[in-house]
């Protein structure tokens, strides 16, 4: 089994009458990316934090790569890479001259061009930091948190206030780091970027940590499995197949669905509706985060991070 590189056990953290982090356990393992998934407000950003050193908690303990967040404050940010939520860089400086400042800081000699080359900013290396687009600066913000070589990386809420090319283009990004071998420490409130990019993931509402597990394992057991859908003016004879199968059917005007809660049990009745004649449409809804954290919380989280 890969070494944890994070371990937390009943995290508290108070701030006079409101607790941000409430008792949450939870273990990150080496090489993979690990999400921790909610909407603002509810402990994210509190939580890594806490596991940069830069907050120290009420009570319980954290520690990172073996070292404790309360007494080895040095040797983790020696070991760790973060690009926080508001990151920014020197503006008038190039991509490479922010790149090797973080470097001088350091005292390290960086290798710029093979960090510029793996995050696909070697073209732009001479290029003014605020001439480039946001999605751009991002992964600047991403290379900038790889000079030093880190064991692991916090990355807090990377993708917010990008357009939708811009945020695949930073996923893409993040895929790079795990291929070099990079433990990634994520925190989002976006449902899908989660799921398309997490290994695991724990899910935090009211600072509270309410469900951790594989991606696969969360959408099995909180996700409400498969939607198939069969419209047609005459859909009697789809809806004895999928009773066959499952006993969970609802209708809507011309549209009967039955739902399945294992991908085997909707394959078997996919199998016998696509044997039907012509004449019906089949759509088949495949669950994601978005219906474990609706199970969950009992909310969605809109683009902004509220809770719906």
């Amino acid at each position: 089994m890969p070494e944890k590189v994070v371990e937390v056990e009943n995290l508290v953290k108070q701030y006079k009458t409101v607790t941000a982090v409430d008792r949450i356990s939870f273990d990150v393992y080496q090489g993979e990316i690990f999400s921790l998934v909610g909407p603002n407000g509810a402990g994210k950003t509190t939580t890594v934090e806490i596991l940069e050193c830069l907050r120290k908690p009420t009570s319980g303990s954290a520690s990172v790569l073996g070292f404790d967040v309360t007494k080895d404050e040095t040797e983790i940010k020696k070991k760790i890479g973060v690009m926080p939520q508001d990151f920014n860089a020197f503006e008038r400086l190039t991509v490479k001259e922010n790149v090797e400042l973080i470097a001088r800081i350091y005292n390290i000699k960086p290798e710029t061009k093979k960090i510029l080359e793996e995050l696909g900013l070697w073209e732009v290396r001479n290029r003014q930091f605020h001439k480039l687009s946001g999605g751009m600066q991002r992964r600047v913000g991403v290379c900038m948190a790889l000079v030093s070589d880190p064991e692991l990386l916090f990355l807090d809420e990377p993708t917010t206030g990008l357009d939708p090319e811009a945020r695949r283009n930073t996923w893409e990004v993040i895929k790079t780091l795990k291929k070099m071998g990079k433990t990634v420490f994520l925190t989002s409130h976006y449902m899908e970027e989660v799921e398309q990019l997490s290994n695991r993931a724990g899910v935090i509402v009211n600072g509270k940590l309410i469900a951790t597990d594989t991606i696969h394992e969360l959408i099995s057991k909180y996700g409400g499995g498969i939607k198939v859908n069969i419209r047609g003016r005459k859909i009697e004879e789809a809806e004895n197949i999928l009773r066959k199968f499952t006993e969970n059917i609802s209708y809507d005007k011309d549209i009967v669905t039955g739902k399945f809660k294992t991908r085997e049990g909707a394959s078997k009745a996919l199998a016998e509706l696509y044997q039907l004649s012509d004449g019906y449409r089949i759509e088949i809804i495949e669950s994601g985060m978005d219906d474990v954290f609706l199970q969950l919380a009992g909310h969605r989280v809109n683009e902004r991070g509220e809770l719906i």
